[in-house]
């Protein structure tokens, strides 16, 4: 605005300026509020999303803990049916699983693994799922199915845990050379967390038939123990 203006005119050019920019900077103006808002609220039904599943899963827990099937089942519908976009969708199928398992339904607690391990982005719980599917797996005899879910799965926390059951697919289908690997392997690995017994692993390769060549561990190492 010029300086050379009276202070009558430029508040009459003040007042030209914004009736014809006034609809402009209004829209703005809620555009941005909107957007606020709109951002805010939809954080806050996250939020409370999250915290609803978060109850939910707490009462699945207890329906499995006290093995209450009809409980578990109608908690776990809930949340796979309500609460697919929160993180205790797949705590849920993991948990149902376990709980199908201590139920003798090895086929349901397949498919709830499976399906972890085909929509889960979380990778410890991918990991957890493929060892449990393996496990049932390996008690239906599925050996070659063991071998090409776990193979080449090394350099993560449940290497030990994969090699143990890489070693019993290859016992199960007599292949003992890929199984003593597979249990040496295991034994090389049990400083991890996620580990195994590793008396019990030298005793599968002392019972390997024709392979007489076993290693002897300290005494030290038997203690560690699985979760």
């Amino acid at each position: 605005m010029d300086e050379f203006l009276s202070e009558k005119e430029q508040i009459q050019y003040i007042h030209e300026w914004w009736q014809e920019n006034r609809s402009y900077i209004l829209i703005f103006i809620l555009v941005v509020v909107g957007g606020i808002t709109g951002n805010n609220a939809w954080k806050s039904n996250v939020a409370e999303k999250q915290l609803s599943a978060s109850s939910l899963y707490e009462s699945l827990a207890e329906g499995v803990s006290d093995n209450n099937s009809e409980t578990a089942e109608e908690i776990a519908d809930q949340i796979f049916n309500g609460y697919e976009d929160t993180i205790y969708f797949e705590k849920a199928k993991l948990a149902m699983a376990y709980f199908y398992m201590s139920q003798s339904r090895d086929e349901d607690a397949a498919n709830s693994l499976r399906d972890i391990l085909q929509k889960s982005e979380d990778n410890e719980i991918s990991l957890i799922a493929k060892y449990r599917l393996a496990k049932i797996m390996l008690y239906q005899k599925k050996y070659q199915e063991v071998i090409d879910m776990l193979l080449d799965n090394n350099g993560h926390a449940f290497e030990t845990k994969y090699s143990e059951l890489l070693g019993d697919a290859y016992y199960g289908l007599e292949k003992y050379d890929a199984a003593e690997a597979s249990y040496l392997m295991a034994l090389r690995t049990t400083n991890q967390p996620q580990v195994v017994d590793a008396a019990l692993i030298q005793m599968k390769i002392n019972d390997l038939p024709d392979l007489n060549d076993s290693i002897i561990i300290p005494e030290d190492e038997t203690e560690i123990t699985s979760q």
